[in-house]
């Protein structure tokens, strides 16, 4: 079963071999990710006109260098990372 991932324009949420993965290179170009294995953070977009057409005049990414030192990034996890909602506290 493959990873499900959700669409940055219409939210649509599919496995991840139906989307194009966009990834952003140090100069904040967007780069199609076509094997879906580029070492870097990535957005996904429907392979569909509409999507694609929302998406290609963007021109506001950022790198991991300027998103790092942000106050709401917490980091990356470990692939052996354990995720737990601690958010309800009386259903813990």
């Amino acid at each position: 079963m493959e990873p499900i991932r959700c669409c940055v324009t219409c939210k649509a949420r599919k496995d991840k071999k139906k989307f194009f993965r966009i990834v952003a290179d140090n100069e904040k170009k967007a780069i199609i990710d076509k094997n879906q294995n580029i070492n870097s953070r990535g957005i996904y977009i429907c392979k569909d006109k509409k999507c694609i057409e929302k998406f290609k005049d963007r021109t506001d990414f950022k790198t991991f260098e300027q998103v790092q030192s942000l106050p709401e990034y917490a980091g990356i996890l470990a692939s052996d990372a354990i995720l737990i909602d601690i958010d309800d506290m009386e259903q813990s």
